[in-house]
């Protein structure tokens, strides 16, 4: 049984070798995103505002319709801090998909259509510019990662005697080895919260998309589909009334007329394994009228588990020490890759004549 468990887990690591190389690297490089990007590609993601100041939403919308006139705007995200830009999804007149644009939260003005740095390596690292195949590959990675994770402890299940040891004065094999137990066995819990939530993500977005009933809608107008008597202001201002302390940080706009207008937001003191968009309120887009309203930790259990899956991949929750954290523990699947990699190579070379376990 311990050897059919160490070739599991040697064969499941080849494998999956390459993926996990890059899921890691792009993946403990992308903790930092924001911050690269407002390195990188200040002129994209930066408000002209610095203070933070923005449009009242109706305004916002109005000008913005008309800054993208041959766009329907189906949604947009409030700036992550003050001085940021925002993200807006906007789909050409005759597409059913469209793409995100940033644009100046002081002046509705798009600052331009281009990828960041980071929104590259995000897309890489869930996908590897593949589309859906490549999401399917990602997240079957992620499942992998987890098996390696769980089949590691049971490979190394006397793990304590010798984790910290690292003998880098002997043999190269001696010497990964020991590395590659030391990093495996420390990250083992880490490991899978990221690779979980991350097949979770990827498999469950496909699978929805594999069971939808009719595709997106063609856009034939870019036309408002609310009425011109519902005012998106009037809307934030009751939904923080109907929970206090509420921010909206994603509006969904609706695409056909009679949709609804939905707030994906936050409640000022939320729990930090909270994400920014748990809080979910719903207003009709014909009336104005509130048709529902529940926070994150009203939801059921469930909900509020899968709600947590954003702060604890991404590592948000607990200012720079926890990016700090997180950016090197995103390094475990790269490292174990390329030491899982040199291991297998030396006993194959070997010829199989020492005891693999």
């Amino acid at each position: 049984m311990k050897r059919l468990i160490y070739l599991t887990h040697s064969w499941l690591g080849i494998l999956a070798g390459l993926a996990l190389l890059v899921i890691g690297l792009t993946g403990s490089i992308l903790v930092f995103k924001q911050e690269i990007d407002q390195w990188m590609n200040p002129d994209l993601v930066l408000s002209s505002d610095p203070s933070g100041g923005r449009l009242p939403h109706d305004e916002y919308l109005k000008r913005l319709q008309f800054n993208l006139a041959d766009k329907q705007i189906a949604g947009f995200g409030m700036a992550p801090e003050k001085g940021f830009a925002d993200a807006v999804y906007a789909i050409p007149a005759g597409a059913a998909e469209g793409a995100m644009i940033y644009v100046d939260p002081a002046t509705a003005t798009p600052r331009g259509e281009g990828e960041s740095v980071g929104d590259w390596l995000l897309k890489l690292h869930f996908s590897f510019f593949a589309d859906h195949v490549g999401e399917l590959l990602a997240g079957l990675a992620g499942v992998v990662f987890c098996l390696l994770s769980i089949t590691g402890v049971i490979i190394y299940r006397n793990f304590w005697k010798s984790l910290l040891r690292l003998r880098w004065k002997m043999s190269a094999r001696i010497f990964f080895s020991d590395l590659h137990k030391m990093v495996g066995i420390s990250s083992t819990v880490f490991n899978l919260i990221l690779g979980f939530t991350g097949a979770w993500w990827n498999l469950s977005h496909l699978l929805g998309h594999a069971m939808e009933e009719t595709p997106e809608p063609v856009v034939q107008t870019v036309a408002r589909h609310w009425s011109e008597s519902v005012s998106i202001d009037q809307l934030v201002s009751a939904a923080s009334r109907k929970l206090p302390g509420y921010q909206a940080n994603w509006i969904s706009l609706p695409r056909e007329d009679g949709g609804d207008v939905m707030m994906f937001g936050s409640i000022e003191g939320q729990s930090t394994l909270r994400s920014p968009y748990g809080s979910i309120i719903t207003f009709d887009g014909k009336t104005g009228a509130l048709k529902s309203a529940l926070a994150a930790h009203d939801a059921d259990i469930g909900a509020q588990i899968l709600d947590a899956f954003r702060p604890l991949h991404y590592g948000n929750f607990g200012g720079l020490p926890v990016k700090i954290l997180w950016c090197l523990g995103g390094l475990a699947p790269a490292i174990l890759s390329i030491s899982g990699t040199i291991l297998w190579w030396k006993r194959k070379s070997m010829g199989g004549r020492k005891n693999p376990a």
